[in-house]
């Protein structure tokens, strides 16, 4: 049973090690000048993820609602496939049919109501088509769950910000930050606890950190970050970022000569893998995700990622662009987008 230590402990921790408050390669003077400087102009431009299935073809092909009605059709062949009623809604999203995406979407929950995996992917996608509200239910139920997954405490914390209610999502990151987690979930705390310190800054009124150790009150802010998430356990992927020096920052070159930071490789199930980099020279910024292998079946017809390219994280010009893709076998890579920096 999971059970966290006091905020002694980690204040304990953090008195003893430098790693918890310098863990992405930022100083307190180079975060306070990020704040006040002008923005870099960062654009981000993506990848087009495309199912090739049959039925994926035919409803690509008919105009909206004459694609719901192919769904229809096909849908009794296969009714217990995960794929296909993800594959059919991102097809629905991109012909502007929000609300037919949304009822096949539902789908999900319906077909795995104890599969936490099912339900994960149901909350990405529904929080890609910009409906946390309808997230939170979910990985509340997802938190229930499993709370011995830090995971399952950070993404209801991220989607808690998402509609509004940032006190109680600093509490649930907190509680990955403080958390005695397995040793493969290691480098979350870290993650969690930059995503705490961004909406504490972010908050329109000031929140209640009494609780938090002081020490770790420090906003970082970047002008680019990315952060990989996937659904699958025991399953390993990899984030890939090719900075315009040619170097890709990867879990073997975890820091480039311009100041790239990886995160700590998790090999065994659902990230994060975090990248950040304080001040991007300008050119061209490459995100690949490579799925380097998995050891259970997997039972949505591959693994869905998660991946949030931010632009200016941790400042009040945030921008964020999320791109949920699926993988089918191990051993692919699949270039997700770019960032170009001028």
């Amino acid at each position: 049973m999971y059970a966290p230590p006091s905020p002694a402990a980690v204040a304990a921790d953090a008195a003893s090690s430098t790693t918890t408050l310098d863990a992405i390669a930022i100083d307190s003077s180079a975060a306070a000048a990020s704040d006040g400087g002008a923005a870099t102009a960062i654009s981000v431009s993506l990848q087009a993820w495309q199912p090739d299935s049959p039925y994926a073809r035919r409803l690509r092909a008919a105009d909206g609602k004459r694609a719901y009605a192919l769904y229809l059709d096909e849908r009794e062949a296969h009714r217990d496939s995960t794929a296909f009623y993800l594959d059919v809604a991102d097809i629905l999203f991109e012909k502007g049919e929000r609300d037919l995406a949304l009822r096949v979407l539902s789908n999900l929950a319906e077909l795995g109501i104890e599969d936490r995996a099912l339900l994960r992917v149901l909350a990405f996608r529904l929080n890609q088509a910009g409906e946390p509200a309808l997230a939170l239910p979910i990985l509340q139920q997802v938190r229930d769950m499993a709370e011995e997954e830090p995971q399952s405490h950070r993404d209801l914390g991220l989607v808690l910000a998402a509609v509004g209610q940032e006190q109680a999502a600093i509490e649930s990151l907190y509680t990955v930050v403080t958390g005695d987690w397995d040793r493969r979930f290691g480098g979350i705390d870290l993650i969690a606890l930059g995503e705490l310190n961004a909406i504490v800054a972010a908050a329109k009124k000031p929140l209640d950190t009494r609780r938090i150790d002081a020490r770790l009150l420090r906003n970082l802010p970047v002008d680019m970050r990315v952060v990989l998430s996937w659904d699958t356990d025991n399953s390993d992927m990899d984030l890939w970022v090719t900075d315009p020096n040619g170097e890709k920052c990867y879990y073997g070159f975890r820091d480039t000569y311009q100041g790239g930071h990886m995160s700590e490789d998790l090999t065994g199930g659902y990230g994060p893998e975090e990248f950040v980099l304080r001040q991007p020279k300008p050119g061209r910024y490459k995100v690949e995700v490579n799925f380097y292998g998995e050891r259970q079946a997997l039972l949505t017809g591959g693994t869905s990622l998660q991946v949030l390219l931010f632009r200016h994280y941790g400042s009040g010009q945030v921008e964020v662009t999320p791109v949920v893709l699926r993988f089918k076998q191990a051993k692919d890579t699949v270039l997700v987008g770019e960032f170009e920096v001028r």
